[in-house]
């Protein structure tokens, strides 16, 4: 052990006498020589903002063991980085939508509308409040005044009504030359 007392000085005597070991250490492990300087600087600077330099038995290993710290963490920014950022590109992917999906979405939507406008104007107008305002079945009966247990009702027969005209129509649809 290099026999000084102050963490800045044993940091510079390391400097000197390890840094080029401590940079290969850390060129070989990462792609990035700036990366490398970076960890190299950080690991320095970490070491000097030891409290009592003397209590540790071999400067030159623990000099080692914090850039081997510092560049794990290096690699788990760069995954949390490289996840988020993939993350975000399958969501944008999934948000954009081509002109073939505007043109399926703008047909379903149509089909739909047809569906729900043969409906009954009891169960259109359920139709209408539950999905489009997103009112509760509760919210609905005290609006258009019947009981909750009358709304639920008319919903169930009205959703298996349109899912039966989206059936046909879909149907209609792929058997047409």
């Amino acid at each position: 052990m290099i026999p000084l007392q102050r963490a800045a000085d044993l940091a510079a005597a390391l400097f000197k006498a390890r840094g080029e070991d401590l940079l290969g250490f850390l060129r070989r492990r990462l792609r990035s020589d700036a990366d490398a300087r970076d960890i190299a600087q950080e690991t320095y600077l970490r070491f000097i903002r030891l409290a009592d330099p003397r209590r540790i038995d071999n400067a030159e290993a623990y000099l080692f063991r914090i850039a081997a710290n510092l560049l794990y963490e290096h690699r788990m920014r760069q995954r949390t980085t490289l996840t988020g950022a993939d993350e975000m590109l399958s969501a944008q992917l999934m948000t954009e939508q081509t002109p073939l999906d505007l043109a399926v979405s703008a047909e379903v939507a149509r089909r739909l509308r047809s569906v729900v406008e043969d409906l009954p104007s009891t169960q259109r107008a359920i139709v209408i409040l539950h999905i489009r305002d997103g009112l509760t079945y509760g919210d609905i009966a005290g609006r258009i005044g019947v009981s909750e247990s009358m709304v639920k009702k008319h919903a169930y027969t009205a959703f298996a009504f349109c899912r039966k005209r989206l059936r046909d129509l879909k149907l209609e649809h792929t058997e047409a030359p």
